[in-house]
């Protein structure tokens, strides 16, 4: 693997006022140039933040970590490729196949990018990734030593 796809529920620990230290510190230990996020987490934000009522001062807070994480993440926010949706097409495919009716969109979308990029995904869903055939790591809990980069 080359690097790390870090997900929403990864990249927001960085907001929490309590964040997890742990959590910190793998991400600060983490070269720059070897950490993405997709496209799918900036949505996601923006979809928490909508989903906020209007006045609520977190809207605000939120927006402003979403614009600071494009511009810390400038030239290493990942697309959702032709490539990235054909391979979701086929992994949520056999996914539903395997465990019922169960669709996993975005986990799916990220973990078929993971893949294509030859990335370690970075989340806390690791049995839906691990089942989807990505590389997942959860830095609440695993050992980075034993998710090398090549």
């Amino acid at each position: 693997m080359r690097g790390w796809l870090l997900d929403t529920n990864v990249v927001s620990e960085l907001a929490r006022p309590r964040a997890d230290p742990k959590v910190l510190d793998w991400l600060r230990g983490l070269p720059p140039e070897r950490t993405f996020v997709s496209i799918l987490t900036i949505g996601e934000i923006g979809q928490g933040i909508e989903g906020l009522k209007p006045g609520d001062a977190r809207r605000e807070v939120y927006a402003r970590f979403r614009d600071r994480l494009e511009a810390d993440f400038s030239g290493r926010i990942l697309p959702v490729s032709d490539d990235v949706v054909r391979l979701w097409g086929d992994i949520s495919g056999r996914y539903r196949a395997r465990f019922g009716g169960r669709a996993l969109v975005i986990d799916a979308l990220l973990a078929a990018t993971s893949q294509r990029r030859r990335l370690h995904l970075a989340t806390r869903n690791v049995q839906d990734v691990l089942s989807l055939g990505a590389s997942a790591f959860n830095p609440w809990d695993d050992d980075p030593v034993l998710f090398p980069l090549s």
